[in-house]
């Protein structure tokens, strides 16, 4: 199947939508043209700089007539002000002196208007020799005068614009290098400026030499940036490219200036290049020495990164003991390494996995301090075992406890139900009563948005677990308890993209359950960064609870991302095309799983906080007693492998969720 009749999915703007309908088609040598807006200003920069050299002219012939001290006769000072202006507008035109944006001037724009006031000015006693009384009473002086005096005002015009706009005008050189490779530079005006203007400044190493800019936001197409052409908006880049490379030997490079490119623009950026075979890159971050990289999965969700304010995590971590559970898994592991940095007193870091805390150890190493011990302490463990927590809770004394631990993969907890449940309920259970034993004051739970109306045995053991905790905060209110709930973390273990990535390396097909499903996804440093802040809302010093209650955090997951084209678009990033390179097979959900997913049911009223991307609402059970009473007849028939039991008891506490999978198959009675 060839993608190029796949529609690309992505969540246009209405105006953007009708850009792209506009746009021509691809095999036509096309030009685009101006908005009205842009048209007028373009026209009213002509103008203003015709009126500057037309007075220019007025004012050094009557100078030179008032220094001979003589009346100016034939009224030659406006005759020869109006022919100025005329010939500033011709010749402005016919050079497109109005392409160049004023607050982006460059030292070869420079070069252009210098060359323009040569002509103009030559052009006035040619006009006045020919048309009016040969120019008698011209003053010879008046073409050098005046074309040094209108270039005066041309160059404080363009300098008074890029000190007010953008405060500085030291580079106004732009070198190019032999050695760099041509590219296109895509991004809004300001970051391609502020690119442009930086690479000027030094011989930046890895430089490029940009032939063409392309302008996400469509509005000065058709003019120019520091002398480098606007050739269209992204979705011309196919028509503009195959322009440009036709003229070079080698392919010409497209690099994002905009390390936060939002989702749709991005997604006709890769697929333009996958089609086109194009070198694609984009800058680290903000600035041209943070270096070029290549786009990955992370760059397709389409999230702006948010400013977090560090002061409260930090007031509540440092000096302090804490401790996560799960340490070494995707989540647990970015947590720890976040908490490493603000100087706690102790970090406990407890986990199953043997190679995982070894690989943690590794990660956390560069962080310690020289001639320091490390500040973090290892223990293999599992959040089942009742003796290694109280001995692990008595050696450490933790003051803040993150529990990351659990199993979260749906289909594997669907294949092994007992054990999903026991880890995730029993080891929850087990932690929380050691943090009440061992008096410790914060307790946070990872939760995930899969216990919004669950429908496999990992989310209703993520919402029963929550309803413990919310419990068990009411008959214990010395323990501060929270649950932070969030979707899938990118690239985390056992999630979609490591799996398409491996599928992709090995030539296809990439598997995909449905056309449809759609996930909200988060990468795991923001996922742990926010995390850690729904923690410091708990600090007494943050918030004044009214008694003792458990809050469910919910962070802000922005849109959720289709699987279909995040696969497609995976396959772009590594130059390939979906359906021609690599085959996409549609397999089916599995057990457990369902198109969509949530982050609050119906019933959950969600409250502002103070941290941008959290949402807050309190947790409520109707009997608490009885919620402890079903929990505890849940743990009984989990010992005892009673798969019936657990299903009854299921039923009870969760009446919306059906049980499915092995649970129910391998509780059916045999014939």
């Amino acid at each position: 199947m060839d993608d190029s009749n796949i529609k690309v999915e992505t969540d246009l703007t209405p105006d953007r939508k009708k850009q792209i309908e506009a746009a021509p088609p691809k095999n036509r040598r096309f030009r685009r043209l101006p908005s009205p807006v842009s048209l007028l200003v373009r026209i009213l920069m002509i103008a203003f700089d015709a009126f500057l050299g037309g007075v220019a002219m007025l004012y050094v012939i009557r100078w030179r007539y008032d220094f001979l001290n003589k009346p100016i006769p034939t009224e030659i000072d406006w005759q020869a002000s109006v022919v100025m202006m005329f010939s500033v507008v011709i010749i402005w035109a016919v050079m497109r002196q109005d392409r160049a944006i004023w607050r982006f001037t460059s030292l070869k724009d420079f070069q252009r208007l210098i060359i323009g006031v040569v002509f103009a000015c030559a052009v006035v006693p040619l006009v006045l020799f020919f048309f009016i009384d040969r120019g008698e009473h011209f003053p010879r002086s008046a073409p050098f005068t005046g074309g040094l005096f209108f270039f005066g005002m041309l160059l404080l015009t363009r300098l008074l614009a890029m000190i007010v706009q953008n405060g500085d005008i030291r580079a106004l050189f732009r070198r190019q290098s032999q050695y760099a490779n041509d590219a296109i530079l895509i991004g809004p005006s300001s970051k391609l400026y502020n690119y442009l203007r930086d690479v000027s400044r030094r011989d930046h190493v890895g430089a490029v030499n940009p032939v063409g800019l392309i302008e996400t936001s469509g509005v000065n197409v058709g003019r120019s940036i520091r002398s480098i052409p606007v050739l269209g908006g992204i979705e011309d880049l196919t028509q503009i490219y195959n322009r440009l490379a036709a003229r070079r030997d080698k392919p010409v490079q497209l690099i994002s200036i905009d390390p936060h490119l939002s989702r749709p623009d991005t997604d006709i950026l890769v697929k333009s290049a996958a089609e086109l075979g194009a070198p694609l890159a984009r800058l680290q971050s903000d600035g041209v020495n943070t270096g070029l990289t290549t786009f990955e999965a992370a760059d397709l969700i389409g999230r702006d990164v948010k400013a977090l304010d560090l002061s409260p995590v930090r007031r509540l971590i440092k000096n302090r003991r804490v401790l996560v559970t799960g340490a070494g898994g995707s989540i647990g592991s970015e947590i720890a390494t976040q908490l490493a940095a603000l100087n706690p007193a102790s970090l406990a870091l407890y986990d199953c996995s043997e190679y995982n805390l070894y690989q943690l150890e590794k990660r956390l190493l560069p962080l310690r301090p020289l001639s320091r011990d490390p500040d973090w302490t290892t223990y293999i463990g599992d959040v089942c075992d009742a003796g290694r927590l109280d001995e692990v809770f008595g050696w450490e004394r933790p003051e803040i406890v993150i529990h990351a631990a659990a199993l979260k993969h749906v289909p594997l907890g669907e294949s092994n139900p007992i054990e999903t449940l026991r880890t995730n309920v029993f080891g929850t259970k087990k932690v929380i009563e050691t943090c009440i034993q061992h008096g410790t004051e914060n307790f946070i739970l990872i939760s995930t948005d899969k216990a919004v109306n669950p429908i496999n045995i990992m989310g209703a053991s993520k919402r029963i677990v929550e309803m413990l905790m919310v419990a068990m905060a009411s008959k214990e209110p010395k323990l501060n308890s929270s649950a932070v709930r969030f979707g899938n973390v990118l690239a985390s273990t056992g999630s979609v993209v490591p799996l398409f990535e491996d599928q992709i390396a090995a030539g296809g097909p990439v598997t995909v359950t449905h056309k449809e499903v759609c996930r909200y996804f988060m990468t795991t440093s923001e996922a742990a960064a926010l995390v850690l802040q729904a923690a410091a809302l708990e600090d007494p010093g943050q918030r004044k609870k009214s008694g003792p209650q458990a809050d469910i955090y919910v962070l802000e997951m922005g849109d959720p991302v289709n699987i279909s084209q995040l696969a497609k678009q995976l396959i772009r990033l590594r130059g390939k095309v979906p359906g021609k390179d690599i085959e996409i097979q549609y397999t089916g959900l599995r057990p457990g799983e369902k198109l969509s997913e949530l982050l609050t049911g119906s019933t959950e009223n969600l409250e502002a906080t103070t941290v941008d991307g959290i949402q807050r609402f309190t947790g409520e059970v109707a009997d608490v007693e009885d919620i402890m009473v079903q929990i505890d007849k849940l743990l009984r028939a989990i010992d005892k492998r009673d798969r019936i039991g657990v299903v009854r008891v299921l039923k009870t506490l969760l009446p919306e969720f059906e049980p499915n999978g092995a649970l129910v198959a391998k509780s059916q009675p045999s014939i």
